[in-house]
């Protein structure tokens, strides 16, 4: 049985999710032995680079479901199975930060983490939905962000951190340094070589423990009973994330579920 997964939560082990198209086939293989049928994203006409590929640029989960893309964006899948997920957002990415960021921004805890360039719906979305905005100084606020649960993340941001831990979430900040590879710039950001796949895993798309601060990642994630694991034994690369889309639903909650399915049909028959 499967179901949409929240934003950058699942509940469940992930089923589908979107990656970049510069995602080594040994990565993808990796995930898909775990049983993750991958979606790549193509390249923005208006962004440059491999930044012009990355999820955490290209796309947004705004909310539960509903997913934001530029305007006429040819980089989205042909084989995605739910193209009604997607709205286009009346604006464009710019290949000059920090218009490359209008979707890098995420919701935490009943707050929007955003810099100042965040996209109108995704602001729109947050006051309908009683969402806070939280300003932050970047604006590559999910690149630098990893989610680890409901109040917990890990960032490389220090005026992120700072204004999280303000808001009472429980942060790890590791510094911004050259130890995560992204070809053509001096290095890459911590949240684009990670993704929760379940509940309690969290992956890295390299050697974690290879890593300088491996085991401070390590140590924070066991404290919020999260598993870390590294999908290839390389150094941590930047592809701009894994977004999951759907997860199935766990066992214990499969007969809840069924419930509330026969329910509906009952009360519209």
């Amino acid at each position: 049985m499967e179901r949409i997964c929240e934003p950058n939560l699942p509940h469940g082990r992930v089923r589908r999710a979107f990656v970049s198209a510069l995602m080594p086939e040994s990565l993808i293989n990796e995930l898909n032995c775990m049983g993750v049928i991958t979606y790549k994203l193509g390249k923005s006409k208006n962004l440059s680079g491999e930044l012009a590929y990355h999820p955490d640029l290209l796309l947004n989960n705004y909310r539960t479901g509903c997913w934001i893309c530029e305007q006429n964006a040819a980089y989205l899948p042909q084989d995605f199975p739910y193209k009604e997920m997607i709205t286009e957002s009346e604006g464009v990415l710019g290949d000059l930060y920090p218009y490359d960021c209008r979707f890098n921004n995420f919701r935490l805890n009943g707050r929007l983490y955003t810099g100042s360039q965040c996209d109108y719906l995704i602001k729109a979305y947050a006051d309908y939905d009683n969402i806070s905005v939280c300003y932050t100084y970047s604006n590559y606020t999910k690149c630098s962000t990893v989610i680890v649960d409901e109040n917990s993340i890990i960032t490389c941001d220090m005026y992120l951190a700072k204004t999280a831990r303000s808001m009472g979430v429980n942060v790890l900040a590791i510094p911004d340094d050259e130890g995560i590879l992204l070809t053509n710039k001096s290095h890459g950001l911590i949240g684009g070589c990670a993704a929760k796949l379940d509940k309690n895993l969290l992956a890295f798309t390299g050697d974690v423990q290879a890593y300088a601060h491996g085991d401070e990642i390590i140590d924070f994630c066991n404290q919020q009973n999260v598993q870390v694991m590294s999908l290839t034994s390389d150094k941590m690369y930047d592809y701009g994330g894994i977004l999951p889309i759907t997860e199935l639903v766990p066992y214990e909650e499969q007969d809840q579920q069924r419930m509330q399915i026969d329910l509906f049909n009952e009360q519209n028959n």
